[in-house]
């Protein structure tokens, strides 16, 4: 047994189920059943059992909620788990120097950088992604493997008081013109992975529809020249000069904080809709074309050295169920199990929109991970 002085540091479910693309398969050096108990005669029962002959875990998330999911943890299991809050590029710096260094303190993961952990971090053995056996009934296979605990939602959120109950933008293409210059807040994109494998995903399967939504806006099409019409409105919107931000906490209060003269149109996750952050006066751009946000998978990932598997499995097993994740709905986290609810209070009411969300094809996410170097130079030049 370890220590425990280690380092600290009304939902539209069908349409939320069935548009994320079925996960790909890749084969892992290091397999699931090599850790803990195995899948054949598994039972909730025996793991519970091998778990609490084990050592503490350290599990991780980019939310600060991860401290109460470890607590409820704790208190229904009587093993000790320590939630650590890091952001998503820590996360996977962490993940791979403790495999590099094969002294693992950090055990769970739930991590949003889809294209890093099916790419990298399973098929070179750093992590596991372990599916619970009694958990596939009540949870679509498109979420099996790997295994994918909750959709987080990204949203583009506009001012209430200043335009009322319509979003004052319509198409995306509108934001790289002159009237919004300066005007659009966001996460700084070099420091968000997420937003790159973005890019590539709307270029990659749905730049069709970045074309139709030139169309519509500017009354023509885009240039038969133009190869990519993602690229083209990247470029022109970086070049628009967005307020660039260190975090999404920084978006709101710019957006939706109460008394603002000049609001800015912003791009933020659904947590900053909560009341406690101090936005009231903001709402999801509903009927924005091509989206009005995206889902962004978040997926459990077992570090492969932890040294308390079954501990670790149980962790997954209570984040798959759905009760372990219940601290996150109310930030608008969607969850993959088809029998948890989403609470009515929760602030943004995504529920209602996720219709008009992108959704990310997980079978091109190798794709993502390869062109993101290419984003970023795309980003960066075009910004200057």
């Amino acid at each position: 047994m370890r220590s425990t002085g280690r380092h600290q540091t009304k939902v539209s479910r069908g349409v939320v189920l069935t548009a994320f693309v079925a996960a790909a398969s890749f084969a892992t050096p290091v397999q699931a059943q090599d850790l803990g108990i195995p899948d054949k005669g598994y039972t909730l029962e025996a793991l519970i059992e091998a778990a609490r002959k084990e050592g503490p875990i350290v599990v991780v998330d980019a939310t600060g909620k991860i401290k109460d999911m470890a607590k409820n943890f704790t208190a229904k299991y009587g093993i000790q788990a320590t939630g650590v809050k890091l952001s998503a590029q820590n996360q996977e710096q962490v993940l791979a120097r403790e495999a590099a260094a094969r002294n693992v303190t950090h055990d769970v993961f739930n991590m949003s950088n889809l294209p890093s952990v099916t790419t990298r971090f399973l098929p070179e053995g750093i992590g596991v992604s372990w599916m619970p056996p009694d958990l596939v009934n009540e949870t679509p296979k498109g979420y099996q493997n790997p295994a994918i605990t909750s959709l987080n939602p990204w949203l583009w959120a506009y001012n209430t008081a200043k335009h009322g109950d319509k979003c004052p933008v319509q198409n995306w293409w509108e934001l790289t013109e002159p009237k919004w210059k300066g005007k659009v807040s966001i996460p700084d994109p070099l420091l968000r992975n997420e937003t790159m494998f973005w890019f590539n995903q709307i270029e990659t399967n749905f730049d069709q529809a970045m074309r139709d939504a030139y169309q519509a806006h500017f009354g023509k099409p885009l240039g038969a020249d133009v190869k990519s019409a993602t690229r083209e409105w990247v470029k022109r919107f970086a070049a628009n000069s967005p307020n660039v931000t260190r975090s999404d906490t920084d978006v709101g209060p710019v957006v939706g904080a109460k008394g603002l003269k000049d609001p800015h149109f912003g791009f933020l996750s659904a947590a900053i809709f909560r009341t406690e952050n101090n936005n009231p006066e903001m709402a999801i751009c509903s009927g924005l074309k091509p989206w009005a946000g995206q889902l962004t998978p978040r997926v459990a990932v077992i570090a492969a050295g932890t040294r308390s598997p079954n501990a670790a499995k149980l962790f997954v097993h209570f984040m798959m169920s759905g009760e372990g994740m219940a601290p996150q709905f109310a930030d608008g986290k969607l969850p993959t199990n088809t029998k948890t609810k989403m609470p009515a209070d929760e602030a943004s009411g995504v529920a209602q929109l996720v219709d008009q969300l992108h959704v990310n094809n997980s079978e091109t996410t190798k794709d993502d991970f390869a062109k993101l170097q290419d984003w970023q130079d795309l980003w960066t030049i075009s910004s200057r």
